[in-house]
Parts: structure tokens; C-alpha cells; sequence
């Protein structure tokens, strides 16, 4: 069975590649491309994973 982590994750994994293309299509930096695929594809769903797991009450001491 897939936890909720890991079906968050890959959907923002799989998101961040065409924003990622986007980003660079509209702005031409490769520079912004590749913070775009870090935001959306790591810090984005880290982000939702701990509110997630906050609202469960799943804090384990932090």
C-alpha cells in the first residue's frame, strides 16, 4: 500500500518537470528553471507533507 507521503511526492515530482520547462521556455534562465524544479519538486511537497502531518497531529516532537 502507497502512503499519503509518497503519493504527495511523486505528484509534485511529476509537476515540477513541465513547470520546471516552463519557467525556462518563458524566461530563457536556466537558472530559474532549476530553482523552479526545486521548489515544486522538494521544498513544495515537504511543505504540504508537514502540514499534512501536523493537522493529523502526527508531530512526533518537533
Amino acid at each position: 500500500m502507497v502512503s499519503r507521503q509518497t503519493l504527495v511526492v511523486t505528484g509534485f515530482v511529476l509537476a515540477a518537470l513541465p513547470v520546471a520547462y516552463l519557467v525556462e521556455v518563458a524566461t530563457g534562465e536556466f537558472a530559474l528553471s532549476f530553482f523552479a524544479l526545486l521548489a515544486v519538486g522538494v521544498g513544495a511537497p515537504s511543505l504540504v507533507n508537514d502540514y499534512l502531518d501536523g493537522r493529523e497531529g502526527g508531530q512526533n516532537g518537533v
